[in-house]
C-alpha cells in the first residue's frame, strides 16, 4: 500500500476531477427540497382504499376554511396587506431577487378574496382590530400552500399512466400557477408593441373597436403599478415622520397624545390602509400618462377582472388547474371605480394576450397573424446576426425537394419537383444552421393543460419546426446542397456540422427544456432534436456570449440527445448558464467512443468507472446574477450600481480564438468551439504547444510538429485532428504550407477523421503565422495516397503508463524484461509526456477524450512533415 500522503493526494486528484464543487447554501434548493418534502409528507397521509376521494374531501374542508377566514375582511384592503407581505421589496434603483414564489400566492389571495365578497353579495366587511389583516396575511402562506399542495394531489390522482403527454401537460400547468415572467418583462415589451402597434391596420383596428392601443393599455398598466408604489411610499414617510415626531416630543419631555395618536394611525395607514389609499383613480392614471380621460377607462373596463359569476372553489379550481383569470385580465376595480394591480409582472404579458384574444374575431387577424410572423423571422435574424459575424444568411426561401419515391431514387436536385419553404439557412464556412420561427401560441386550453390540446398546439410549435429543419438537412447530406428558387443550385458539399433550431415568439420554458419527455411523448424523434427555444431567451443568449465559438459549443452540448435525459431545468437560461459555470457536458460512452474511432486503445476502468457514475441532475435557478446584471447593464460599469456580466470560465485559449476569427481563418468558427469544449487542463495543454516546439527546434535545422486527434463523441463525423508546427528560418512558406496541409490531410485520412486544422508558427520570430484548415473527407489523391504508407500505423497509438504502475520493488534494478513492459513514447526535454486519458476540468467546461502524442522526425513513425 502507498504512503500516506500519497493516498492524499490521490484522493485529493478525484475530488478535483468530480467537478465545480455545489455552492454551500443554494436558496431556491432549499425551496424545492421542502416543497418536496411537504408534498411527500402530506401524500403519506392518504394512504387508504381511496385517497383520490379523501384528497378531494380533504381540499374541500381547506378550501371552506380558508374562506371562511377572508369574510372578515374588506377584500382590496386585504389585498394591499397581501401585496406587502408576498412581494419582495428593495430599494428604488435594486432589483429584489427571492426564491419564494409570492406573487402565486397574491394572486390566488386576491381571487379567493374578491370571490368570496361576489360570493357573499356584500361589498363592505365588518369591523376588524387594528393588525388583525396582517396577522392573517402572515399565516395565509401556509394554508394557500397546502391548498396548493391538495391541488398538485389531486392532478396527480387524475393523470392517465398511459398518457404519455402526462407530465408535459403537468409542466405547463406547473408553470402557469408558479412561474411569472420567464422572459424579462423589458424585453417582452420591445416585442408586443411593435407587435400589436407596428402594423397600421391591426393599430387602427383596436382604436376603433376598443377604444385603445397597445401602447395606452401597457402605459396606463405601468402607471397603476407605480402610483401604487407612490403611494406606498408616502405612507412609509408619513408614518416614518409622524413616529420620529412622536419619539422627539417624548424625549424632549413634552408627550403630546395628538402626535402619540398621529404616529400609531401613520403606522396602520402603512401597514393596514384603507381601500382609497390602497387604490389609484382614473384621473391619477391621466395625469401620469397625459392620455385621455375616455382613453384610459376604456382600458380599465376591458382589463377589468370579472368574478361575478364565480365562487372561491371555482377560482381556486381553475388557478391550480393553470387558468389563471387574472393572466389577461389583472386589473382590480372597487366599488368606486377606482383600481389596483396586484403585481406589475402581469401588466405586459395581459396587454398582448387580451387584445389578441380580441383580434382573433376580427377579419385583421390573417393579416396581424402574418405580421407576427414577419417580425419573430426579423428578429432571430437580427440575434444570430451577433453571433456568427460574416455568414450568409438565406431568409424565407422556397427550394426543392423529391415529390416521391421515384424522384428520391433518381437523387437528382434538377428533377426534383416539390417547391417548400425555408425560414433560414445559415452558413459560415463548414458549420450550417437550420432555423424554423413558429409564432404560434399555446391556447388557454393548452396551458389549462387538456391534453389533446397540448398535442395539437406543441405539433403546431415544436414538431413542425422539426420535421421542417430536419428536411432540409435531410437534402443537404443526401444531395451535397439546394436547388434555391430563384438562385439555382448552391453547393454545400463543403458543410460538416449541421444544427438545427426552432425558433418559439411564445415563452415555454418548462416545456421546451424537457426534450426528453417531448421525445417520449413523441412529439420529436431521437434523431431529429432541434434546439427548440423562445425568441427573448435566443436574444439574451446571444447577447451573453462573449465569442460567437461559445454559442456554437452550446448549441452543440445542447441538442446532444444526452444532455435532455441528463440535465433538467424550469428554464433554458438556467441551462445556459450552467453551461457557462461547468460546461453541460455528459460523458460519453467509452465503449461507443471506441467503436466510433476504431484506433483508440480499450476504455479504461476509471473511463468506464466515470461513466457509469453519471446520474441525472435537477438544476435550480442560476438567474440570479443575470437578473441583477440585465437591470444595471443600463449603468455607468464604474458606479456602484452595476453587476457584473455573467460570462463563461476564462479559456487560455481565447487570445487564439479571437485572432483565428479576425484573420477569418477558414473554419475559425468550429475550430474556436472544438478548442473550447476541452477540459480546462487540456486547454492549457494545448496553449503551450507552441511554445513547446518553438523551445525546442531541431539541430538539422527542421521545424518541429505536434498532432493531437481529439475525439470527445460518439459520432465520428465530430472527430478533429490538431497539429501543431513550426517553420524554421530559410523555409519557403508556400511550399511548407503545402507539405502541412498534405500531411494533414493524409492523417486526417487515415485516422477516419472528418476535419483538421494545423497551427503554423514561425521560429526565427516567434510569431504564430497562420491556421491552415482542412475538411476533406473523400479519397486522397495518388500522391498523398503513397504518403499513407509511411505513416505509423493508427493502431500503434497506446496510452503512455502511469509512473507508479509496474513499479519493481524496492532495491531491485529494471531487468530488461521489465524496462519492455514499461515501454514509453519517446521524450524529448521540454515536451511533455505522451498521454491518452479523459481530463475533467476543476471549475471549466467539462472534459474530452484527447488521444496525444508528440511527434518530432522518427518518433511517430514515418518521414516527418517537410521541415518548415
Amino acid at each position: 500500500m502507498g504512503s500516506r500522503s500519497k493516498r492524499r493526494e490521490a484522493r485529493n486528484r478525484r475530488q478535483r476531477r468530480s467537478g465545480p464543487a455545489s455552492p454551500a447554501f443554494d436558496p431556491h434548493a432549499q425551496v424545492m427540497v421542502d416543497s418536496l418534502t411537504a408534498l411527500t409528507a402530506l401524500m403519506a397521509t392518504f394512504a387508504g382504499d381511496d385517497p383520490a376521494a379523501a384528497v378531494d374531501a380533504a381540499f374541500d374542508k381547506a378550501v371552506d376554511e380558508f374562506v371562511a377566514k377572508l369574510g372578515l375582511f374588506d377584500a382590496i384592503r386585504l389585498i394591499e396587506v397581501a401585496r406587502q407581505r408576498f412581494l419582495p421589496m428593495a430599494r428604488e434603483g435594486e432589483t429584489p431577487v427571492t426564491a419564494e414564489a409570492g406573487a402565486a400566492y397574491l394572486e390566488l389571495l386576491a381571487l379567493v378574496a374578491l370571490a368570496a365578497r361576489q360570493d357573499s353579495a356584500t361589498a363592505g366587511a365588518p369591523a376588524v382590530e387594528d393588525q388583525e389583516m396582517s396577522h392573517f396575511a402572515s399565516e395565509a402562506k401556509d394554508e394557500l400552500d397546502g391548498i396548493l399542495r391538495l391541488a398538485q394531489i389531486r392532478s396527480f390522482a387524475a393523470v392517465d399512466p398511459t398518457d404519455k403527454l402526462a407530465l408535459v401537460s403537468m409542466l405547463i400547468r406547473g408553470a402557469e400557477v408558479w412561474m411569472r415572467n420567464s422572459s424579462y418583462p423589458e424585453m417582452v415589451a420591445t416585442t408586443n408593441l411593435p407587435l400589436l402597434d407596428g402594423n397600421p391596420s391591426v393599430r387602427a383596428a383596436l382604436n376603433a373597436e376598443l377604444g385603445f392601443d397597445a401602447t395606452d393599455a401597457l402605459a396606463v398598466l405601468d402607471a397603476c403599478h407605480h402610483l401604487q408604489e407612490a403611494g406606498l411610499n408616502d405612507r412609509l414617510k408619513a408614518m416614518g415622520d409622524a413616529v420620529l415626531e412622536a419619539m422627539a416630543a417624548v424625549e424632549a419631555g413634552r408627550a403630546d397624545d395628538g402626535l402619540a395618536e398621529l404616529a400609531r394611525s401613520s403606522v396602520m395607514s402603512m401597514f393596514e390602509p384603507d381601500g382609497d389609499q390602497a387604490t389609484v383613480a382614473i384621473d391619477d392614471v391621466v395625469a401620469r400618462t397625459g392620455i385621455a380621460v375616455e382613453r384610459v377607462g376604456a382600458v380599465v373596463k376591458r382589463f377589468r377582472l370579472d368574478l361575478v359569476t364565480a365562487n372561491p372553489a371555482d377560482v381556486i379550481d381553475a388557478f391550480t388547474t393553470g387558468r389563471n383569470p387574472m393572466r389577461s385580465r389583472p386589473l382590480i376595480v372597487a366599488d368606486n371605480g377606482r383600481f389596483m394591480l396586484p403585481h406589475p409582472a402581469l401588466s405586459v404579458f395581459a396587454v398582448r394576450e387580451n387584445l389578441e384574444e380580441h383580434l382573433k374575431t376580427s377579419p385583421l387577424w390573417s393579416q396581424y397573424a402574418k405580421h407576427r410572423g414577419d417580425l419573430l423571422e426579423s428578429r432571430t435574424r437580427d440575434a444570430l446576426d451577433r453571433v456568427l459575424p460574416g455568414a450568409h444568411f438565406r431568409d424565407a426561401f422556397e427550394y426543392y425537394v423529391p415529390a416521391n419515391d421515384k424522384e428520391a431514387k433518381t437523387a437528382d436536385p434538377a428533377k426534383y419537383t416539390k417547391r417548400v419553404e425555408g425560414d433560414h439557412l445559415i452558413v459560415l464556412d463548414d458549420v450550417a444552421l437550420i432555423v424554423e420561427d413558429k409564432a404560434v401560441a399555446l391556447s388557454a386550453l393548452s396551458r389549462g393543460g387538456k391534453t389533446t390540446r397540448i398535442r395539437t398546439d406543441l405539433t403546431g410549435i415544436i414538431t413542425k419546426a422539426a420535421e421542417q429543419s430536419g428536411r432540409m438537412r435531410d437534402a443537404i447530406e443526401r444531395d451535397g446542397g439546394l436547388r434555391i428558387e430563384d438562385e439555382g443550385w448552391v453547393d454545400l458539399s463543403h458543410i460538416r456540422e449541421i444544427h438545427t433550431i426552432a425558433v418559439s415568439l411564445d415563452d415555454l420554458s418548462t416545456v421546451l427544456t424537457a426534450t426528453a419527455e417531448l421525445v417520449r411523448a413523441g412529439l420529436l424523434t431521437p434523431d431529429n432534436i432541434p434546439w427548440t427555444v423562445s425568441l427573448h431567451d435566443l436574444e439574451l443568449i446571444t447577447e451573453l456570449v462573449a465569442r460567437p465559438a461559445e454559442f456554437l459549443l452550446y448549441l452543440r452540448r445542447r441538442r446532444n440527445p444526452d444532455v435532455t435525459v441528463m440535465f433538467h431545468a424550469p428554464d433554458e437560461l438556467d441551462l445556459f448558464l450552467y453551461f457557462f459555470e461547468a460546461g453541460l457536458r455528459v460523458e460519453p460512452d467509452p465503449a461507443q467512443v471506441c467503436a466510433a474511432f476504431p484506433f483508440l486503445p480499450e476504455p479504461t476502468t476509471a473511463e468506464l468507472r466515470r461513466y457509469r457514475a453519471q446520474e441525472p441532475t435537477f438544476l435550480t435557478s442560476r438567474t440570479d446574477v443575470l437578473d441583477k446584471w440585465f437591470h444595471t447593464k443600463g449603468r455607468d460599469d464604474t458606479g456602484s450600481g452595476s453587476a457584473p456580466k455573467p460570462a463563461m470560465v476564462p479559456s487560455p485559449l481565447a487570445p487564439l480564438l479571437d485572432q483565428l476569427q479576425s484573420w477569418n481563418v477558414t473554419g475559425w468558427l468550429s475550430i474556436g468551439a472544438t478548442l473550447l469544449s476541452l477540459a480546462t487542463p487540456a486547454q492549457h495543454k494545448f496553449a503551450r504547444h507552441g511554445d513547446i516546439l518553438l523551445n525546442n527546434p531541431l539541430p538539422n535545422g527542421q521545424g518541429r510538429s505536434m498532432t493531437v486527434p481529439v475525439t470527445a463523441s460518439v459520432d465520428p463525423a465530430e472527430g478533429w485532428l490538431f497539429v501543431w508546427a513550426t517553420r524554421p528560418a530559410g523555409q519557403d512558406p508556400d511550399e511548407a504550407k503545402k507539405n502541412l496541409r498534405g500531411y494533414l490531410r493524409a492523417k486526417k485520412h487515415q485516422l477516419g477523421l472528418p476535419r483538421g486544422v494545423v497551427f503554423l508558427y514561425d521560429e526565427p520570430t516567434r510569431d504564430f503565422v497562420g491556421a491552415l484548415y482542412d475538411g476533406h473527407i473523400g479519397p486522397l489523391d495518388a500522391a498523398l495516397t503513397a504518403t499513407l504508407q509511411s505513416l505509423r500505423p493508427a493502431s500503434h497509438l497506446q496510452r503512455s503508463i502511469h509512473p507508479n504502475a509496474k513499479r519493481p520493488p524496492r532495491g531491485t534494478k529494471d531487468t530488461p524484461k521489465q524496462r519492455q513492459k514499461r515501454k514509453r513514447w519517446p521524450h524529448v526535454p521540454g515536451l511533455p509526456n505522451v498521454s491518452s486519458r479523459r481530463s475533467r476540468s476543476k471549475r471549466g467546461v467539462g472534459s474530452s477524450v484527447v488521444p496525444t502524442w508528440a511527434r518530432f522526425p522518427g518518433s511517430f513513425g514515418g518521414p516527418a512533415p517537410p521541415a518548415c
